[in-house]
């Protein structure tokens, strides 16, 4: 009761405030001064030691200084996320010049065929734009998200996102249980599936990743196979500041 009628009204109010200047500096002003914010604020906090942990497993010869920079980079990169989530019609909008979009033709094959298709990426550059490129360019779509669990933050991201996605065809659905039904749903309807695979699930099967095991998600390869989806993966950098080059990949097929 405390954290719903006071706490989330109080972290809602200060994210209102970080949302709104941001939204009041050009975008490519906005990504920077994020990007630099966090680039200090980060190594002050706790996370950063599991951050320098977890990249000396990846890069276990590099120095400690270079592994210090790719965590500099990651905050930095973190930071411009946040800005641009203020900006994030703009910057989804193919005719800012932001994108690239290198899909070998396999939207244009999707739409044609009429295909029902599936969509995995990685929280990798600036994730939020991916499945408004995707909606933006004619695919329909139900897009997995990670529910807030702040809901009055919740709301109102997800509020950006539909404007971003500029779509009445497509949907969003918050991972858990009933996005489950949400996506079995949705195929019926004849919408593709996307979704971000790297994230935390206690769920799934152990799989060996640095010499360590981590839980690792199977349900949407389950979901693909039943269904006869091809699985498209998406390859997202960041090219400089706020211009993304995005590639579709070739599908993989069971």
């Amino acid at each position: 009761m405390f954290k719903k009628y006071i706490v989330y009204p109080i972290q809602f109010l200060l994210f209102l405030f970080i949302y709104y200047f941001f939204r009041t500096l050009p975008n490519k002003h906005a990504s920077n001064f994020g990007g630099k914010l966090f680039q200090y604020l980060g190594p002050l906090t706790r996370i950063h030691k599991i951050t320098l942990k977890n990249i000396s497993y990846v890069f276990d010869k590099n120095s400690d200084s270079k592994n210090s920079l790719i965590a500099k980079k990651s905050w930095e990169n973190l930071g411009r996320t946040v800005a641009e989530l203020s900006h994030l019609s703009e910057i989804t909008d193919v005719r800012n010049g932001n994108l690239i979009i290198n899909d070998n033709g396999h939207i244009d094959k999707i739409i044609k065929n009429d295909e029902v298709v599936m969509f995995i990426a990685i929280h990798q550059s600036n994730w939020e734009i991916l499945a408004p490129v995707l909606t933006n360019s004619g695919i329909k779509l139900n897009s997995v998200y990670r529910h807030i669990n702040n809901f009055f933050i919740d709301r109102f991201i997800l509020n950006i996102r539909k404007k971003a996605y500029n779509s009445t065809q497509s949907i969003l659905s918050p991972k858990g249980k009933k996005s489950a039904q949400d996506l079995i749903s949705s195929i019926k309807k004849k919408l593709s599936i996307a979704l971000l695979v790297d994230q935390k699930d206690s769920a799934g099967i152990n799989v060996p990743l640095l010499g360590k095991l981590a839980k690792t998600q199977t349900g949407f390869i389950k979901l693909a196979k039943k269904y006869k989806m091809k699985i498209y993966p998406i390859e997202n950098n960041r090219l400089n500041n706020t211009n993304f080059e995005v590639i579709i990949h070739n599908p993989l097929e069971f």
